[in-house]
């Protein structure tokens, strides 16, 4: 993988887990939940990344098919 990955944990709703921002230097930065357990924040982290790795930012599709493919 050649992209560049930021992480950052912070205290969010506990509905979300996780989220990744596309930024415009062609990173990405994966921001994680806080208030998760830390094997779930693993979980969601490994998330995140695999759609990174499978280039699901570049798609031009609805993102509920995306996370249908992710599971």
């Amino acid at each position: 993988m050649d992209a560049d990955v930021n992480t950052i944990i912070t205290d969010m709703p506990p509905r979300i887990k996780s989220y990744v921002v596309a930024n415009k230097d062609l990173s990405y930065t994966i921001v994680i939940n806080a208030r998760m357990a830390y094997g779930q924040q693993l979980i969601s982290y490994s998330h995140e990344l695999s759609h990174i790795r499978n280039g699901d930012y570049e798609k031009k599709c609805n993102v509920d098919i995306i996370e249908f493919n992710a599971h």
